[in-house]
């Protein structure tokens, strides 16, 4: 038991320090890992900080090195696979670097995206992971952490007036092979649900789209390409549309894995069969796509290994000091399902 605490009751250096019988200048030592205290003493008081509940203090520390072994990453939705399966990659890469990792989601919200930014600031992070969301075009907010020369790595969704390396897909490519292979499997009627085109992703993604078609000589009728921030509402409000006409599509590329299991479910409230009147293809791949009767097609973006190199990548810069403008440029895979196959 501890032979004493401090008034506030917080367990505190000097506790730990009357527990050993050593000087607190030691034990503060041990505890930042000097090279100029023993193995053994290190245990010692790595083992009693322990049982006492001692927390480190990481403001008080950075204050003094200047460092906080503190990664800040902000994503626009945590419920995203993708973006789950990348914060998963970050972390692992993370904890084998020894940093810890402050997550904060924007909700696709380009005022939660200001204020989180100041809250990374304040919190004194050593470097930042971010993909941006739908909304955000200026990237004033970044700049000052920039100044204050804290590295900034973007993935997927990024911006490259930011300095720093950048984690992407090649969005447009994605589009394209989903799009042609629709094509190779009957379809003659293709839409596409596309997210919100200032979105450097989505524009990309829309285009991907629209050149399969040119290239297969195929028409792009207005009401074939909606824009929107892929919620259930706009989902449901483009699907009313698609199936309201003469000549409804018969296949569809969806931007978000999201959108895609949605359109699939809401086209059976219109008595479309998948594949038989609609094929169906999403832009990311999701759990459910696969359990899915019929499965859905996708187009998987590496969420794990995006988010790996984000990390590495950040990194590497902290280590370094320097931020080098750089483009890393991850794999897509096309995963084909039953929701495509209409010539079977």
């Amino acid at each position: 038991m501890a032979k004493g605490t401090s008034k506030s009751g917080e367990i505190t250096i000097n506790d730990i320090a009357k527990e050993l019988n050593i000087a607190a200048s030691t034990v503060s030592r041990a505890l930042n890992n000097s090279t100029k205290i023993s193995e053994a003493t290190k245990q010692k008081v790595r083992k009693v900080a322990e049982e006492l509940g001692y927390e480190i203090n990481l403001v008080a520390s950075s204050l003094s090195k200047n460092k906080t072994n503190l990664i800040g990453v902000v994503i626009p939705n945590i419920n995203s696979q993708f973006f789950a399966h990348a914060l998963s990659g970050i972390q692992e890469e993370a904890k084998a670097a020894g940093y810890n990792v402050i997550i904060s989601q924007t909700n696709e919200s380009y005022e939660q995206e200001v204020e989180v930014m100041k809250v990374m600031n304040s919190a004194r992070v050593d470097g930042l992971i971010v993909s941006l969301t739908m909304e955000t075009k200026s990237t004033d907010h970044f700049n000052a952490l920039v100044r204050k020369s804290v590295p900034i790595v973007m993935f997927d969704r990024v911006n490259f007036s930011v300095p720093g390396p950048k984690i992407v897909v090649d969005n447009y490519e994605a589009s394209f092979k989903a799009t042609q292979h629709l094509i190779g499997n009957g379809c003659k009627r293709i839409a596409h649900l596309a997210g919100n085109l200032s979105c450097k992703v989505f524009e990309d993604r829309a285009e991907g789209f629209k050149e399969a078609l040119n290239k297969n000589i195929l028409p792009l009728l207005p009401q074939f390409l909606l824009a929107c921030d892929l919620n259930e509402k706009d989902t449901r409000e483009a699907m009313k549309l698609w199936m309201s006409l003469d000549e409804r599509p018969d296949g569809i590329v969806v931007a978000s894995a999201s959108s895609g299991l949605m359109i699939a479910s809401i086209a059976r409230s219109y008595g479309v069969t998948i594949p038989g009147d609609l094929a169906i293809i999403s832009l990311g791949n999701e759990r459910c796509n696969e359990l899915m009767i019929p499965s859905i097609s996708a187009v998987d973006m590496p969420g794990s290994e995006m988010g790996k190199a984000a990390a590495i990548n950040l990194i590497e810069t902290i280590k370094t000091g320097h931020i080098e403008d750089r483009i890393i440029l991850k794999p897509i895979q096309l995963l084909m399902r039953n929701s495509t196959f209409k010539m079977a």
